[in-house]
């Protein structure tokens, strides 16, 4: 069901002058208005006929343009509607538009809601390849965070506004909306004491109207963000780095209570530390083409940088320990015949992060020591390390595969502060 209504109402510049929207509607969608450029007296106008009052001045003629328009518009419907085409009020009001190029250019733009772009957009990443030290890998994971904003907006849209977000379209995104959003985060953050993942979610919002616009989908000015900005930027956590004494004692500790397995979670800790930082995914995905003359290149999975460290004997002595229970050309045992696919894969290595994990706790538990830390630490740890014994920056920068300034603002931390403190008793 379909309808063409014409709604008067005093110009917000002139009370006296009329303001007249043709209000499109069909059933399951939001209303749309189309401000029609058409002029005239508001007392000049009968809402109840939906027309001009007789006898007022030019009346005939403004009816007459308004039937036209009627007419034309519910021919357009009809004939949609006759062919079996789904079509929604958006598209419907951008139909004889003349800023499209062409009439034709126009009908094959079909104008969506956004959680059918999100679709659109997903699948697009899920089929997209890239090259990373010799393997084809798809962006799959960053479709997953496309996927959990819009289970994300479902949520919001319908316990805030009791409304499906299968109805919003790019028109329907306003700064109300995003602020919204926004407060409806840090609600469910407060709550869950986390930061809600806001910023990342808010950074693929914006990628949604990126990818949007470039399918040619009206209203999708990134501007519009600007309302928000402040909320983009992540929150300064410190870098989770421990001194080089606890992965000391980690190598030293004894291991009669941990199990085999739980061994080889503690190795893959101490080969991320041993090979500059080595982020976990890149350990599970490192192949033996990366390797050659005593140096490991690799291209980091998660950011677009090459790092180069060398293959030293303490990384050497871990791969050659489990060197005969690896699976095709991978350095450590991570997959087996078993993981086939990338999900598989992705699944895997999810599925290792949280062991280790769970491991490093009960290691903080056997050797007593005051501190919390997880896998990611090794980056952190090995960082500074290096430059407290004097490597230049530039150099341990890209054993990790970042800049210089990187591993100042998110890895580099100062572990000797008694030793810092003695040290300036000692000289004043």
């Amino acid at each position: 069901m379909f309808t063409i209504n014409f709604k008067g109402k005093p110009h917000p510049k002139d009370d006296k002058l009329l303001k007249l929207d043709m209000v499109l509607f069909q059933t399951g969608y939001p209303r749309v208005s189309k401000t029609l450029n058409i002029s005239g007296r508001y007392e000049d106008w009968n809402q109840s006929a939906q027309g001009f009052k007789p006898k007022t001045r030019d009346a005939a003629n403004k009816n007459k343009i308004l039937l036209n328009l009627r007419l034309k518009y519910q021919k357009v419907a009809e004939d949609w509607e006759a062919e079996g085409m789904k079509w929604s009020p958006v598209q419907w009001s951008h139909y004889f538009d003349t800023e499209n190029i062409s009439t034709s250019k126009a009908n094959k733009i079909k104008v969506i809601p956004i959680s059918q772009c999100i679709d659109v957009i997903i699948e697009k990443m899920k089929n997209q390849k890239r090259i990373k030290n010799g393997k084809f890998i798809s962006c799959t994971s960053n479709a997953l965070h496309y996927h959990y904003l819009r289970l994300q907006l479902q949520k919001f849209t319908q316990e805030v506004y009791n409304k499906s977000f299968s109805t919003y379209y790019f028109q329907d995104i306003d700064e109300k909306f995003l602020k919204d959003f926004v407060f409806y985060l840090q609600e469910r953050g407060t709550k869950e004491k986390t930061n809600a993942s806001l910023p990342e979610r808010l950074k693929k919002f914006v990628g949604v109207f990126y990818n949007a616009g470039l399918m040619g989908q009206p209203y999708t000015d990134k501007r519009i963000f600007d309302c928000i900005r402040p909320h983009f930027k992540r929150k300064e956590n410190p870098p989770q780095t421990i001194p080089y004494d606890a992965i000391k004692q980690i190598e030293e500790m004894n291991k009669g209570t941990f199990s085999n397995k739980e061994i080889f979670w503690i190795d893959m800790f101490l080969f991320s530390f041993y090979t500059g930082g080595m982020a976990s995914i890149d350990v599970c995905y490192l192949t033996w083409n990366c390797i050659a003359d005593d140096i490991i290149v690799y291209e980091r999975t998660k950011f677009p940088k090459e790092a180069e460290v060398p293959f030293n004997r303490k990384a050497k002595a871990i791969v050659e320990k489990y060197k005969n229970e690896c699976y095709q050309d991978y350095v450590l045992p991570i997959f087996t015949a078993k993981h086939k696919t990338e999900y598989q894969q992705i699944k895997r290595v999810k599925r290792l992060q949280e062991k280790v994990n769970r491991t490093l706790k009960k290691v903080v538990k056997e050797l007593k020591l005051d501190m919390e830390f997880t896998w990611y630490a090794a980056r952190g740890t090995f960082i500074t390390k290096m430059i407290d014994e004097g490597y230049h920056p530039i150099a341990v920068a890209k054993f990790a595969g970042n800049s210089p300034n990187t591993i100042y603002k998110h890895y580099w931390d100062q572990t000797h502060k008694d030793d810092i403190l003695k040290h300036m008793n000692e000289m004043f």
